[in-house]
Order: structure tokens, then sequence, then C-alpha cells
């Protein structure tokens, strides 16, 4: 996780969240693999996760942060590094 949040923020054009991706990273361990994200219940619990920290999708900080998320997991999956979209519980801005 770690050095995929790290290859994320480096390449990020834009307004990203520092702190949405080091709470990620916390949450799902730095030390384990991307591919943790590709469990069958991924999407669920990220959904939930991202409930639980930002429950007031429409302040600009709970955008703020879904945004850089879902940036984030496109950005790991057009590179081959995610098999599933484990986004696809999230309401992207404007859905």
């Amino acid at each position: 996780m770690r050095q995929a949040i790290a290859a994320f923020l480096a390449e990020a054009s834009g307004e990203v969240d520092h702190t949405a991706m080091l709470l990620l990273g916390t949450h799902l361990g730095s030390y384990n693999r991307l591919g943790i994200l590709d469990a069958p219940d991924a999407a669920d619990a990220l959904a939930a996760w991202c409930d639980g920290h930002w429950n007031d999708r429409d302040s600009a900080g709970a955008q703020r942060a879904l945004d850089t998320t879902l940036r984030a997991v496109d950005f790991w999956g057009a590179r081959g590094w995610l098999t599933s979209d484990p986004a696809a519980k999230l309401c992207r801005t404007g859905d």
C-alpha cells in the first residue's frame, strides 16, 4: 500500500487529499500489498470505511477525500495493479 500510494501521489495532478491517502494506507495496513483491494468484499469495505470517515458526503472535505480515493483507485487500475474496482460502491462527484 505504501508504495502504491506514493506512486499515485507522485504522479497525481491537481488537488489531492494527502490525509485521505494517509488514512487509507493506515486503515488497510501500509505493509499490505495493493491486492488487498481485490478481495471479494473490498468494494463494500471501502464504501463502509469512507462512510465512517466522511459521512457528510456533501461537505467540501468529504468530496475532496472521496475524489482523491476514486482517482487513486483509477490510477492503480489503469496500471493493471488492480483486477477489480474496489471503488464501485462509492459515488463519483455528480453521480
